[in-house]
C-alpha cells in the first residue's frame, strides 16, 4: 500500500469506501456536485460491487487525467472521463452502468466507491478534509478501501466477469487469480480503443 499512497500524494486523490443509502440518485449526485464546487475538486462515485480494488481506481484516475491532459478525452467532465476508463468503456451510457444506483435503507445499502481528485496544478488541497464531508453529507458507514479486493467474494468475482465480459476460456488461459488483471487490462484498452 506505499506505492499507493506514494501515487497519492503526488496526484492527490483520496478513495473511500462505505455503504450507502440511495433513495434518488439525482439527489444523491447533488450533493457531491455542491461539495465538488465547494472544494474545486473532482468527485466520481462508483458501484463497489463492480470495482476490483483501489488499483483498478487509481488507473482509471492515471488514465482520465493523462486523457484529458494530452486533449484526448471522450467526456468533457474529468469526473465521467474516470467513470469511462472505470468501466472500460467508451459509450457514456454503458459506462454510466458502474456508476450508483438507488437503494433502500438497512442491509440493501448500496456499496460504494468515491474518489476524490484534485486535478489542480498545485495538487495541495486537503482531501482528508473532503472525504471527511462527503462521507457525512451522504451518510455513508465507511468501510477499510481493502474491502474493495476480490479476495474470498466469489459473488463481486462472477459480477465483474459478467459487467467486464470476461470469459471463461481467457480466465482458464491466465488462471482464476488473474481476474483483477483482466479487469485492468479492459480499463487500460481503453485507450487503444479510442
Amino acid at each position: 500500500m506505499f506505492d499507493n499512497q506514494k501515487q497519492a500524494q503526488e496526484l492527490n486523490y483520496k478513495i473511500i469506501a462505505g455503504k450507502v443509502s440511495i433513495s434518488n440518485v439525482d439527489d444523491f449526485l447533488a450533493v457531491l456536485k455542491t461539495i465538488t464546487h465547494k472544494y474545486d475538486v473532482t468527485i466520481q462515485a462508483m458501484n463497489a460491487e463492480l470495482i476490483a480494488g483501489d488499483e483498478h481506481i487509481i488507473s482509471a484516475v492515471k488514465k482520465a487525467i493523462r486523457a484529458v491532459d494530452r486533449k484526448r478525452n471522450i467526456a468533457s467532465d474529468l469526473g465521467l472521463e474516470i467513470l469511462l476508463y472505470a468501466a472500460g468503456r467508451r459509450q457514456i451510457e454503458r459506462a454510466l452502468a458502474i456508476g450508483v444506483s438507488e437503494s433502500n435503507l438497512g442491509e440493501n445499502a448500496k456499496r460504494v466507491a468515491i474518489v476524490i481528485v484534485d486535478a489542480s496544478a498545485r495538487g495541495e488541497k486537503d482531501l482528508d478534509m473532503v472525504a471527511e464531508e462527503v462521507k457525512r453529507e451522504i451518510g455513508m458507514m465507511e468501510e477499510p478501501v481493502q474491502e474493495l479486493e476480490l479476495e474470498h467474494n466469489e459473488d463481486k468475482k462472477e459480477k465483474l466477469k459478467q459487467f467486464f465480459e470476461i470469459s471463461e476460456d481467457e480466465l482458464k488461459a491466465v488462471g482464476e487469480s488473474k481476474l483483477k488483471q483482466l479487469v485492468l487490462e479492459r480499463v487500460a484498452m481503453l485507450d487503444i480503443l479510442k
